[in-house]
């Protein structure tokens, strides 16, 4: 393999916000300590079995949560719920407090009106640098027909039609 230079981290972000994104919260639970955290860093990995991707950096709140219970959901975030994912990424002391959620059957938190929610018991952990990539096999999903929100180029935009409205 040729001895390719490296780009810096400054010209790694700006191509990555170049990728139009679902919005995610990634929600987990370990005994008393829920937490949610907002992620774009979501991934399709297998049909068969059915399972996805998520990475999460070792310094977030949510990493130790999921390492250890071995559980994970994925709430895609719909087009009118743009405050909750600022408002977990906001990294708020008690993330559950004022927010419409239901227990599902891996114990973790779902969030209420997200366009999908997906329940993951983690299969495999791989470090790679400053994060984790969680492969968790899917237990179950719900679906609804909200248009998705979506992330690129460092701001929130909706689907409509066929173009890209940013918010």
């Amino acid at each position: 393999m040729a001895n390719c230079a490296s780009i810096s981290a400054d010209q790694f972000k700006s191509a990555m916000r170049r990728f139009a994104a679902s919005v995610n919260v990634i929600t987990s639970i370990d005994g008393p300590t829920m937490n949610g955290m907002t992620a774009t860093a979501v991934c399709s990995v297998s049909a068969d079995p059915p399972s996805l991707l998520v990475i999460v950096n070792k310094t977030n709140r949510s990493h130790p949560v999921i390492s250890r219970s071995g559980a994970f959901a994925v709430n895609v975030l719909s087009s009118d719920q743009e405050e909750l994912a600022a408002h977990f990424a906001a990294k708020t002391p008690d993330p559950f407090a004022d927010i419409d959620y239901r227990i599902g059957i891996t114990g973790c938190p779902l969030i209420c009106d997200a366009d999908a929610t997906l329940e993951c018991e983690v299969v495999q952990e791989t470090d790679y640098g400053t994060h984790t990539i969680f492969i968790g096999r899917i237990v179950t999903c719900d679906v609804t027909s909200k248009t998705p929100l979506l992330y690129h180029e460092g701001r929130f935009c909706r689907l409509e039609g066929r173009a890209l409205h940013y918010a």
